[in-house]
């Protein structure tokens, strides 16, 4: 057997996350010798031995336990690690009483417990090193709670992110003799005895398949785990029980109970391999962010074949810099994979996603993107209730849209929050001082409000959270637990656009969830045009159009070197595009139309504009190009091999130049920067019936762009590659009848046909065949869908904006 040697592995540039506490082997190299030794000494024994009695004491002073088993060092070790637990949470405790009974001024009072914090956070770190184990989960799921515990806690446990503990060769070896009846040799043509990274339970090896010569990943759990864990887990109860007994009013016994519930599914590294395949299927045809997930080769109890990806952590900014990876990019991709878990329809959450369970690497053959973000750990997920999904996502559109009556009445719908508990809940659920909450949630997080939160939990505000999240339902505990790390993932990014781009993505998530519960409503109630039907539309336009205001109103901030927003509105066999884009009703057109998009596309347009500017040119922040102007000249229809059928096909995919269309996309997806010019888009005169080229002025302060056309959603190149690099394809959907209607009302209006007779035949066979060809050639992955219903406001003449 081949075995590589660390000085092998440190050369290679791809290392697998968690590496950190692999640059400090020497420093931990008797840490690591005593672990592994305990795990030759006890590996496989767990399972023999009997437990005849326990006892367990605790005071001021220490505590002691005292375990009579059939091993006798088994014993000594499980005397060594409870005592040093039991000693930890005595002197704790009583620090803890003579700090807050200490007498003083207000201000001496909060030095004298910020003290007695720190002091507590280093005696259970160094408890948690040394045990290891399930300590050192429970460290890190510590260092995480910025919003539940006083910052000298969560910064002292923050080294346990990368300390971790290292198993030996042997010790591996002997689990897999045990588990498999086989030696890795048997397995195996290569596996390096050095694993690459270390986590809390379990460590990867890289390896090679011995009958397919694949390079995988080899997950394997720490094998002392087996002995340790239900000692661990009670001397977990027990302290959090203490501590309640003692405190009464800080009552973190849901902690233990989410940990003895979760652990198990952590350690079934078979069930692990399940839910990474399951991931890995729900996500492939994700087009919104390059998610990758490491395929299943084999998965059993405690060990976890995989395909081999490397990547550097996703803070390693120098990396991002160096490869030309936009951080704004990555925190948008950050937000739409975890927002598709938490909203998504039959959607896996992944419930661990600190820095060492996500990696990134390059990709130059993705169009959008020019990365890939990995995911690992797949041990513990959840699947969200539909209705709690709904209720959920209608509680952050309130909180974005600072509507604070519904957010207190969705906040009781989601975890049975009472008004007196919502402050503290709307605090817990955004990491922000509730007075923001109520105003903008939205702007970035000061140093002075971080400052002001710490300093209240080191009050009597930390009890009443306390209180709060035992209460909950633990599935709310663990979206919480999602939000808080991926936002402490998204502000170590430093992007440009802070919290504004990520809350965008999130309101479009939630407007979408509530979308698709008035869907379902309205086909409950009967037919769409239905006038209670129409209501509920009507409202749901209202909330979303106040919801764009809002977001869009805040976006216009951000720095000049930021992308400009591509959005596209598709429509239901008739699409329209937003860089957003949307595709466009006609004037003398042979497309299928009349859906509304290009009265869409221009209302949102406008009223973005309408929108105050917080620039001091107050130039517009949106700019609008349809599709019109890419419509091959009459000159070029009679050069095609069948100008006939050209001319009188005129506006069906192929009379239009989209490879222009796709290069003024890829043009205006690019960076800005201080030297990006105005660039120019050609649009129709529908007087001669031709383009006008470079008519369109598309100028750098522009930061939304709206396009509108029938084909930006449709599945064949070059339209294709243009959908793939917008932000949004909004779809807005009408009936075919409808849409015949509108079409023979135009096109004896504008003069196109001289007749009734000859409009409807005109629509039949020319707009409706093409209509049906986008529905039939539409792309997966539409952001939106908008309803196109009769509004008199919007007609022609009914509102002056509309034109």
């Amino acid at each position: 057997m081949k075995v590589f040697r660390a000085s092998t592995l440190f050369s290679q540039s791809g290392l697998w996350t968690c590496r950190a506490c692999l640059h400090k082997q020497k420093s931990s190299l008797a840490k690591r010798a005593n672990y592994a030794s305990e795990a030759r000494r006890f590996a496989g024994n767990a399972g023999k031995r009997k437990t005849t009695a326990l006892v367990a004491a605790s005071g001021t002073a220490g505590g002691a336990v005292a375990f009579f088993t059939d091993d006798v060092k088994y014993g000594y070790g499980a005397v060594e690690r409870s005592g040093r637990v039991l000693t930890a949470l005595g002197i704790s405790v009583n620090d803890y009483r003579l700090a807050l009974k200490e007498a003083g001024t207000k201000d001496e009072q909060a030095a004298t417990l910020k003290a007695c914090h720190k002091r507590c956070a280093e005696r259970v770190l160094r408890v948690c090193e040394q045990n290891g184990s399930i300590f050192i989960k429970l460290g890190q799921h510590l260092s995480s709670m910025n919003y539940l515990l006083p910052i000298e806690w969560t910064e002292t446990f923050i080294p346990l992110q990368d300390h971790c503990p290292v198993s030996s060769y042997e010790s591996v070896q002997e689990m897999f003799i045990k588990d498999t009846g086989y030696p890795i040799t048997n397995l195996f043509d290569e596996f390096d005895e050095q694993p690459i990274g270390s986590a809390s339970l379990a460590q990867v090896h890289i390896a090679t398949m011995k009958d397919t010569g694949q390079k995988v990943a080899v997950k394997v759990q720490h094998p002392a785990l087996e002995q340790w864990v239900p000692l661990d887990m009670a001397l977990t109860r027990f302290s959090f029980a203490t501590l309640k007994y003692v405190f009464p009013d800080y009552d973190l016994t849901w902690l233990s109970d989410e940990m003895e519930f979760s652990l198990p599914q952590e350690l079934d590294f078979a069930l692990e391999g399940q839910n990474a395949t399951h991931a890995k299927e729900y996500f492939k045809n994700f087009k919104d962010a390059p998610l990758v997930i490491p395929s299943v080769i084999r998965g059993m109890k405690r060990i976890l074949v995989m395909e081999y990806l490397a990547g550097h952590r996703l803070d390693d900014l120098q990396f991002l810099d160096s490869n030309m990876i936009d951080r704004d990019e990555v925190s948008a991709a950050l937000a739409r994979i975890f927002n598709e878990m938490i909203f998504g329809d039959g959607a896996p959450l992944h419930c661990d996603p600190h820095g060492g369970n996500l990696a990134i690497r390059t990709n130059s053959k993705n169009r959008r993107f020019n990365f890939d973000i990995i995911l690992y750990d797949h041990g513990l997920y959840r699947e969200i209730p539909k209705q709690l999904q709904r209720d959920y996502a209608k509680l952050w559109l309130a909180v974005i849209d600072a509507d604070e009556k519904n957010m207190r009445k969705y906040a009781r719908e989601v975890a049975g929050i009472t008004d007196e508990q919502f402050p503290l809940f709307a605090s817990a659920i955004t990491g922000r001082d509730y007075r923001i909450v109520t105003k903008s949630v939205v702007s970035t997080r000061s140093d002075h409000e971080k400052d002001e939160i710490s300093d209240a939990f080191g009050g009597d505000l930390l009890q009443q959270l306390v209180k709060l999240l035992g209460s909950v339902p633990r599935i709310i505990l663990l979206i919480l637990k999602t939000n808080d790390l991926t936002r402490s993932l998204d502000e170590n990014l430093h992007t440009r656009q802070g919290p504004m781009r990520t809350f965008m993505i999130l309101a479009r998530y939630c407007s979408r969830t509530v979308f698709e519960e008035q869907m379902e409503i309205i086909g409950q109630h009967g037919n769409m045009l239905w006038p209670r039907n129409l209501l509920r539309l009507h409202s749901m336009e209202e909330q979303v159009e106040r919801l764009v205001k809002k977001i869009w109103g805040m976006a216009t901030p951000s720095p000049r070197s930021q992308q400009q927003e591509l959005i596209a509105f598709p429509r239901k066999a008739f699409p329209a595009q937003v860089h957003l884009s949307f595709p466009p009703p006609k004037q003398d057109g042979p497309e299928l139309t009349s859906s509304g998009k290009t009265t869409l596309a221009t209302q949102v347009t406008l009223r973005l504009n309408a929108l105050p500017s917080p620039s001091p040119s107050s130039a517009p922040i949106a700019a609008f190009l349809p599709m019109d102007g890419y419509h091959l000249s009459r000159a070029q229809l009679s050069a095609l091999p069948d100008p006939a059928t050209a001319h009188a096909r005129r506006g069906a995919e192929f009379t239009f130049d989209g490879t222009s269309f796709l290069g003024l996309v890829r043009l205006l997806r690019s960076p800005l920067t201080s030297s990006t010019p105005t660039y120019y888009g050609p649009s129709f005169d529908h007087a001669v019936k031709d383009p006008v080229v470079d008519d369109i002025a598309i100028p750098a302060t522009a930061r939304i762009i709206v396009f509108e056309g029938n084909y930006l959603s449709l599945n064949k190149s070059p339209w294709k590659e243009a959908a793939e690099l917008m932000d949004e394809l909004w779809f807005v959907d009408v009936t075919e009848e409808r849409a015949r209607e509108r079409l023979v009302e135009r096109h004896v209006r504008t003069g196109v046909a001289g007749s009734k007779e000859e409009a409807e035949r005109r629509a039949e066979e020319n707009d409706l065949v093409n209509g049906r060809d986008i529905v039939a050639g539409r792309v997966e992955g539409v952001s939106e869908v908008v309803v196109s219903w009769e509004d008199e406001a919007w007609r022609p003449g009914g509102r002056e904006a509309a034109g």
